[in-house]
């Protein structure tokens, strides 16, 4: 049958890349992106992924990682008792199969036969009842994924040191089943089994090596790859793991992640075939992608979310008025047609529209950016607020020239309202910790539901949450999401969950801002990619390389 091939700039560029190579003699193994070996590593025609990413991962210990990077390396390195599909849906994981109780409450899982460590140690149940209790276990100083032990029984009160861990909601019954008890029922629960960081963790290596484990050389897991290479600011290499259940099924022999810190040098390695994937790019150069680029350009929704978090702590945002002033000076119109411009939605709640059995994203208030901006600014005079006494602000996000330019466009709207506004940018691990730590006025963010279902977004304010950067805490809000979790009817949840997300809206919790698109640019090398996923996190195990 006679094939035909589309020659695009990527591939014309490549071509002439090898020809130079070529000609000076240079071996095929130092070609990058085209015969996928990787140079100097005695591996020789293997299929290696190069993906880019925004940074460096801060870990790759689930209980620990909290940045993006950290995750999507750590979703190839481990698998919890489901693992997501390539459409972003849960499926069977480490666990063959799984039953719920009639209350919707208790979750028995089969772990399949022959399970092994990366090392060849057995796995079975106890592995997950170790793992289950190091995450809510307050010494392990785990971040924001530990907010999801609130969901099993005893969770809050393990991870808040008022219980020992052996009080927590998992039980081992036999080597082969696992048993989680919630508190209440959550519909979403599968989708958060299928989430790394309840893999279980190899406790044998743990206890020899310390924090120390998760160094290439001691490195451990149970996913379909296991680390090979750590370079720090350079490239994440994972290899294929052999003993991994489903060995026989992974195409892609080893994946590189590399660090993009600018985001024009990453779409110019993507260009040259440096790299098969990379997330996200400049957003002026979106015309030109589309242009140039159609088929390797991919824009498509996602469970993202941008907002600007307010430092609760700070006496100066305790005035309702003066918060919901912020809010409405900031035009989302101008920001999502004239800066970002992929398709990013104006968000004035957190819950985006196309959830199941609940209602659309909330509409703006008003009825044009104008009128909003005049509330904003009676609003603040109301406060006490005004030229003999100005507001103000110190706005920090982490370095990047979208955010930048999202920054100075909100300053300019915050100061048409009298406001001050003193831009300070940081890389994106100081971001976090400062987040984290309180230490910021108001700072950016992107939230990323790990599920589609409101209590995805709702989760992130719930008091004592490590994701509540703000410090935010409302007794009205604790009980408005309280009064939901209990109802089984998912129409009743559904309303009594949009009344939680009304309290914070009313009560300007954060400043929403836009909900996200998936931006990225995905090479016509790489098969299977699904653009229907909204989830971050894309297996590379269902992923192939022409």
């Amino acid at each position: 049958m006679q094939r035909t091939f589309l020659t695009t700039d990527v591939d014309r560029k490549r071509r002439e890349l090898l020809l130079t190579l070529a000609a000076t003699s240079l071996g095929t193994a130092a070609l990058p992106g085209l015969v996928g070996a990787q140079a100097g590593s005695g591996d020789t025609a293997q299929k290696v992924l190069r993906t880019g990413h925004p940074g460096e991962p801060d870990s790759l210990d689930p209980h620990i990682a909290i940045a993006a990077p950290s995750l999507v390396v750590i979703n190839d390195l481990f698998e919890s008792l489901l693992t997501l599909d390539s459409h972003g849906r849960p499926i069977a994981g480490a666990a063959e199969r799984y039953s719920v109780s009639p209350d919707g409450r208790i979750y028995t899982f089969t772990l399949r036969q022959g399970l092994q460590f990366s090392d060849g140690r057995p796995i079975d149940s106890a592995d997950f009842l170790y793992s289950f209790r190091r995450l809510a276990d307050p010494r392990t100083a785990s971040t924001a994924l530990a907010a999801w032990i609130d969901l099993i029984e005893g969770g809050r009160a393990v991870v808040r040191g008022q219980q020992p861990v052996t009080t927590l909601g998992v039980a081992a019954p036999d080597p082969r089943t696992v048993q989680i008890k919630l508190v209440v029922p959550a519909p979403y629960f599968p989708s958060i089994a299928a989430f790394p960081v309840f893999a279980p963790m190899p406790r044998h290596v743990i206890d020899q090596h310390g924090r120390n484990w998760t160094r290439p050389e001691y490195f451990v897991s149970n996913g379909p790859y296991v680390l090979d290479q750590w370079r720090p600011g350079q490239m994440v290499r994972a290899k294929r793991n052999p003993r991994f259940h489903a060995a026989a099924s992974v195409k892609i022999d080893a994946i590189e992640y590399r660090p993009i810190i600018d985001l024009n040098a990453g779409l110019r390695m993507f260009q040259t075939g440096a790299l098969d994937a990379l997330t996200n790019f400049p957003p002026e150069r979106l015309d030109w992608l589309r242009q140039n680029m159609p088929r390797e350009l991919r824009l498509s929704p996602s469970l993202g979310i941008t907002v600007y978090v307010i430092n609760h702590r700070l006496p100066k945002f305790a005035d309702p008025r003066v918060r919901r002033a912020l809010s409405l000076a900031i035009d989302r119109d101008v920001i999502t047609t004239r800066i970002v411009r992929a398709g990013d939605t104006p968000a004035w709640g957190i819950v985006p529209s196309g959830m199941s059995g609940y209602a659309p994203a909330l509409k703006p208030p008003l009825g044009s950016q104008a009128e909003r901006t005049a509330l904003a600014r009676r609003l603040l005079s109301d406060a006490g607020r005004g030229p003999s006494n100005p507001l103000e602000i110190e706005l920090l996000y982490h370095t990047s020239e979208e955010h930048k330019k999202v920054a100075i466009a909100v300053a300019a709207m915050w100061q048409a309202i009298g406001v001050r506004a003193t831009l300070r940018n940081a890389e994106r691990q100081v971001v976090e910790v400062a987040t984290r730590n309180g230490e910021f006025e108001i700072v950016r963010a992107a939230w990323f539901s790990p599920y589609a279902d409101p209590m995805g977004y709702l989760g992130f304010l719930r008091r004592g949450s490590p994701q509540n950067g703000g410090a935010y805490d409302s007794a009205a809000y604790e009980t408005a999401v309280d009064a939901a979790q209990v109802l089984t009817d998912p129409a009743a949840r559904g309303r009594a969950l949009r009344v939680a997300e009304q309290r914070l809206v009313d009560e300007q919790a954060v400043i929403p801002i836009y909900f996200l698109v998936s931006r990225r640019l995905i090479s016509q090398r790489v098969v299977g990619w699904n653009d229907d996923s909204l989830t971050a996190l894309r297996p590379v195990r269902w992923l192939d390389l022409r």
